[in-house]
């Protein structure tokens, strides 16, 4: 019997192989046996000599949602249990996002010597290159080195067809010029990674004779390749327990400057003392932080495995987390968060922690500790009791880290989606009950965003690394590729960084055209960069950023900007202007000449003349329909352009002395043709009008009639 092919949005997909993978390592192909139609689904009947597998396919037009259901004579593996292979026509070049392990290599090093730098202390390890190859060539890995890695994150591969998909990858983007296919692997019952030559594989977790029905892939077809992956992500979420983003609340941590101190302190300075000298200093500066995240290094913990000996803080915290909290409250600072990992710490907890709490702990995998409990009750019972804790200690918010291990905490007790359902529902609902928001890290995987219900951000990149050519250039590649699909799901976090980084203008204006948190991590705040913060921090600490995160602009969608001589470019809108961002983040340290438009914009304009403004380098100018705005960019440098229609002959920039000039004015057009201004900074107001640009100096809250 030939295989089944199913028509979405004009595009041909079929199923080529079916196989089982047991729990005694042997593999049995299954074969098409016929369709069945039940209720809203089709149906694909496979059958092996010992196994009976059903692909369900849920058609929706120009999306659909695949799944099966299994049942067999012999236990399934309970790491990979089957293996679809898929069948579609070839795509030009496809965009994938790969949690493979060795993905990161390039920046291996970057940690050891510029994290130790940063500290005033002798690097463990050689200088890396500022150069280093990405991306590294990604050979096929089995699960327990899959496990045994940090496979935390996602990193974008650009491809040229189907059959070169990195190995654990969790969605990707296909071009047909003209038509683009959106996949995206979800955690329901199972997890599933999409492979080469479109292989999907499904993990278990458990070994089991059935598993009912579970959701492993949504696919998604448009014209437009933004809408194809907001449809995947919002069709998935219909299915499944998460919530796209803009159906959640938004963190209340997103609005001001914060300081956090990981890469200021990391563990072994982190202290009392030291939190309240740098954050004092950096008020002193005249920088209105507007939060504190008390990152890793506060606990009283055992090593060499870093479990949670005891529900307090160690030495260097004499008055506790509460104690900490309360004077940086007392200096002024709206909020404070504090670091944990989803099991508590990186080694878990020991049995008095869980005397302390009142709960039983699950016995870890790994150590001899424990972790929170699996199942639903127990775990929100354990979650809530720590955060009383927490919010006792005066906590506004959480970071979350080592989501992930969700993945291998409870490998072999309980199925991986089971698991990860009942643990990511029950710390987010315990936390939201306690008042306590969300910073979620670690955690970009199917089982982590597949559960994020009430989360609404998380990091979308690796760990920043300070005073790195290559990091600056990577990280910022890293973050703006995954956001393509992490900003449908939550607000994309870039990571914190350091202002007197000599790549700080780079990490800077990727946070701004982040649309999530933006936060330092200085350590010597007599080197802040007061200039640079004062184009992006209004002075009552509130950030300068766009509406919405920004995306790569369409005609970079399948470019590599670290290998390929093109601009790193990401576009959003800020109140009635259009924001483009422009990186030259190019391997080869050279200049760049590109060029923007209105047709590379990821969302839709009005055509017409458009006054254009570059930030830094102070340019204005009109830029008529359609022609395009010449760039060039030396290595490593950004510009910010700013485009505002022009109505009347007239255009509000806004003010010039910030990166994003129309954020702090608000514009409002009277029937009588007048144009009246509203300031809520002083500055340079620049506008163009009657065929001239025009400056205005304005204070705070000034009324300007154009």
């Amino acid at each position: 019997m030939s295989e089944p092919i199913f028509n979405l949005g004009g595009l041909l997909l079929g199923i080529r192989t079916v196989e089982v993978l047991f729990a005694d390592g042997s593999r049995e192909p299954c074969e098409y046996k016929g369709l069945r139609r039940e209720g809203r689904y089709e149906v694909f009947k496979y059958e092996g000599e010992r196994s009976l597998i059903e692909i369900y396919l849920l058609n929706c037009g120009n999306s659909c949602a695949l799944g099966f259901s299994a049942a067999s004579l012999k236990s399934l593996s309970s790491e990979i249990s089957l293996e679809i292979g898929l069948n579609a026509e070839k795509p030009s070049k496809v965009l994938s996002l790969t949690t493979h392990r060795e993905a990161g290599k390039s920046l291996s090093g970057g940690f050891g010597y510029y994290g130790q730098i940063v500290l005033g202390r002798e690097p463990k390890g050689p200088r890396p290159p500022d150069d280093p190859e990405y991306p590294p060539t990604l050979g096929r890995i089995d699960q327990e080195g899959y496990i045994r890695g940090i496979s935390c994150w996602t990193y974008p591969i650009i491809s040229g067809d189907f059959e070169n998909i990195p190995y654990y990858s969790i969605f990707l983007l296909a071009d047909y010029c003209g038509k683009y296919m959106a996949l995206l692997t979800i955690t329901d019952k199972t997890t599933t990674y999409v492979e080469p030559k479109l292989t999907l594989r499904t993990f278990s977790g458990k070994e089991a004779k059935n598993i009912e029905l579970s959701w492993i892939t949504v696919i998604s077809i448009d014209g437009d390749p933004y809408m194809a992956v907001k449809q995947c992500v919002k069709t998935a979420a219909s299915l499944i327990v998460f919530k796209p983003r803009e159906m959640k609340r938004t963190p209340i941590f997103l609005d001001k400057i914060g300081w956090c101190s990981w890469n200021a302190l990391l563990t072994e300075d982190l202290s009392h003392d030291n939190i309240i000298k740098i954050v004092r200093d950096l008020l002193g500066r005249g920088l209105n932080l507007g939060w504190v995240l008390i990152d890793d290094g506060w606990q009283d913990e055992m090593k060499p495995h870093r479990t949670l000996s005891r529900l307090s803080t160690n030495e260097r915290f004499p008055k506790g987390i509460r104690g900490v909290v309360e004077e940086l409250k007392r200096m002024g600072i709206s909020l404070v968060g504090l670091w944990h990992t989803i099991n508590i710490h990186w080694g878990g907890f020991t049995e008095e922690v869980s005397r302390e709490l009142g709960i039983r702990g699950y016995p870890s995998r790994f150590e001899r500790s424990y972790v929170p409990p699996p199942l639903m009750n127990e775990a929100f019972e354990f979650y809530n009791k720590f955060f009383l804790w927490v919010k006792d200690e005066g906590v506004d918010f959480v970071k979350v880290d080592n989501q992930w291990a969700i993945h291998m905490l409870y490998h072999r007790a309980l199925m991986v989606g089971e698991a990860s359902r009942n643990i990511e529902l029950a710390m987010q609902a315990a936390a939201y009950a306690n008042g306590l928001d969300i910073l979620n890290c670690m955690s970009m995987v199917p089982e982590n965003y597949s559960n994020f219900l009430f989360s609404n951000v998380m990091r979308v990149s690796t760990d920043y690394l300070p005073l790195w050519k290559a990091d600056a250039k990577l990280h910022t590649i890293f973050s703006a590729y995954n956001a393509l699909l992490f900003s449908n799901i939550t607000y994309p976090d870039y990571d914190m960084f350091i202002s007197y980084d000599p790549y700080a203008k780079v990490h800077a204006v990727a946070r701004v055209f982040s649309g999530g948190p933006i936060y330092l991590t200085d350590r010597e705040p007599e080197k802040t960069n007061i200039d640079l913060l004062k184009r992006f921090v209004l002075p009552d600490g509130r950030v300068i950023k766009v509406d919405e995160p920004a995306l790569p602009t369409r005609d970079i969608l399948f470019r590599d900007p670290y290998n390929d001589l093109v601009l790193l470019k990401l576009a959003s809108k800020v109140k009635e202007s259009i924001a483009i961002a422009a990186f030259n983040v190019n391997r080869r340290g050279e200049r760049i000449d590109d060029s923007i438009s209105l047709d590379i914009l990821p969302f839709n304009v009005r055509r017409g003349n458009y006054i254009y403004y570059n930030a830094f380098k102070d340019e204005r100018g009109i830029l008529r329909s359609g022609e395009t705005l010449k760039l060039s960019l030396e290595d490593s440098e950004v510009e910010v352009i700013s485009l505002i229609p022009v109505d009347n002959d007239r255009a509000v920039i806004g003010l010039k002395e910030y990166i994003l000039p129309h954020f702090p004015i608000k514009i409002y057009n009277l029937i009588d043709g007048t144009t009246i201004v509203e300031t809520s900074a002083q500055g340079t107001l620049l506008y163009y009008a009657n065929g001239s640009f025009n400056e205005v100096k304005v204070r705070e809250s000034s009324i300007i009639k154009i």
